[in-house]
């Protein structure tokens, strides 16, 4: 790996986490140890652009289940300002805001290759781009990297440094709406979510539907 800035480096990830699961988790943990990361900052979305047509959890039992997941880590946090923020969350926007929090940081978007190839649909992509630095993670069973570099609808130069940040490797499986149907089954999610998120689910009814 090419030798990187001494500045402190800091993830950022995105979504619904509804609810987070242990997939989350060992992205987070590779993004670390795979970008030189100092640390991963979890920012549950308030309404994704993408998601608008779905029913999500309640904001506050999702943020709890964050700060349950990862609290025993020092190296993860969790920003509800997204959910503060209110309305449609858009990536900008918070990229924005992390910054002026510490802005001698390089901050760096953790996503998966779905989200790269549709990089080009997002708001203000090309001022994000400029911004921050975006690491993508390959989910289980994915195309090869030529594959995904020619979905990627962006120029040259901009397609080039995203694929250098491309991280090929294999994940963990499962997903929050697998989590969601197991529950509303009555099957049990244990080893798909952290003990304390399990306990929190089930203590707080969600997802039976």
């Amino acid at each position: 790996m090419e030798s990187r800035s001494t500045a402190k480096r800091i993830g950022i990830m995105g979504g619904s986490f509804d609810p987070v699961h242990i997939g989350h988790l060992v992205i987070a943990q590779d993004a670390v140890e795979r970008m030189e990361l100092s640390e991963v900052v979890f920012v549950p979305a308030a309404v994704p652009p993408h998601k608008q047509h779905l029913s999500l959890a309640d904001d506050g039992h999702r943020l709890n289940m964050l700060k349950l997941a990862v609290e025993s880590d020092i190296r993860f946090s969790v920003s509800d300002e997204e959910l503060v923020r209110g309305g449609v969350s858009y990536t900008i926007d918070t990229v924005r805001q992390l910054k002026q929090s510490i802005p001698d940081a390089e901050w760096v978007l953790v996503v998966g290759s779905d989200t790269l190839v549709d990089l080009h649909n997002w708001y203000k992509i090309d001022e994000l781009l400029d911004l921050c630095e975006v690491a993508t993670f390959l989910r289980p069973g994915e195309s090869a990297l030529e594959s995904i570099a020619e979905k990627v609808r962006l120029p040259d130069e901009r397609k080039d440094k995203l694929m250098r940040n491309v991280v090929d490797m294999h994940l963990v499986e499962v997903s929050s709406s697998e989590i969601r149907m197991r529950v509303a089954e009555g099957l049990s999610v244990r080893y798909l979510v952290s003990p304390e998120v399990e306990m929190y689910i089930f203590e707080h009814g969600l997802y039976r539907g």
